[in-house]
């Protein structure tokens, strides 16, 4: 089993021998998903459509200089945030949803025309990144993801699994907007360490907003930090599997 990397260790992700994409065909959840697309594209349309207006700028983030990168999240790290939920919404691609062990996060992301995602990385090397093309406008070299030295293409109702642990930026360079659902699915060797894994992200990103609206915590040394992350931990480790 290879050994968990998390983005609050403040430590480079050691790379060697891991993959930077993954092979969707190698999951039963993942074909069912695209060999019923055409039942499922209905509901994601109409989702798209009436969620619209309200996706929630990235710029937070710094990749992008102005809102054109955007997302409308349902499940974040295990705990659900929008009502009504994606079930009601969405009852068929979520019959194949239930199927999906180690399901933590699930959102939807969407870049403007000519957008370019800056390198970056992810929380942790125990997820599977998983995109399933909702709206692609076209495949590379204009519209791709990069992920270390690889490259790749999304494809409407297709799946691209990939290791965000990796570096990796994104582009559309197109004149329509791409759209793609973004799911993290726990790896299968990771699977037992869900909790843990799950826990220490979203104190990670506790941590972060409260640092964005509280300017003066980000020059606090780490022996006044530390204690607010492990406080965060302990109380959001018990907070899971919150279905969508």
């Amino acid at each position: 089993m290879n050994k968990v990397w998390y983005a609050s260790s403040g430590k480079w992700y050691h790379e060697e021998g891991e993959p930077m994409f993954f092979k969707p065909h190698d999951f039963k959840w993942a074909v069912d998903i695209e060999n019923h697309w055409e039942e499922i594209k209905p509901e994601l349309q109409a989702l798209v459509k009436e969620t619209d207006k309200a996706f929630t700028s990235n710029k937070y983030v710094g990749l992008t200089k102005d809102d054109s990168w955007s997302s409308y999240t349902f499940l974040f790290w295990q705990i659900r945030v929008k009502k009504p939920r994606l079930g009601e919404r969405c009852p068929i691609l979520n019959k194949y949803l239930q199927q999906v062990p180690g399901l933590v996060s699930f959102s939807m992301s969407r870049i403007a025309p000519h957008t370019t995602l800056d390198p970056h990385r992810g929380d942790t090397n125990a997820v599977m990144r998983c995109h399933l093309g909702i709206e692609v406008p076209a495949g590379l070299p204009d519209c791709g993801l990069q992920a270390g030295t690889e490259q790749q293409a999304w494809g409407e109702g297709k799946w691209l699994f990939f290791n965000d642990a990796f570096k990796h930026s994104a582009w559309n360079h197109t004149d329509k907007r791409r759209i793609v659902i973004i799911m993290d699915v726990i790896r299968p060797e990771f699977l037992p360490k869900s909790r843990r894994i799950c826990a220490n992200i979203r104190a990670r990103h506790f941590v972060i907003q409260i640092q964005s609206r509280v300017k003066f915590i980000k020059y606090l040394k780490y022996l006044i930090k530390a204690p607010l992350f492990g406080l965060v931990y302990v109380v959001t480790y018990f907070i899971h599997n919150q279905e969508l």
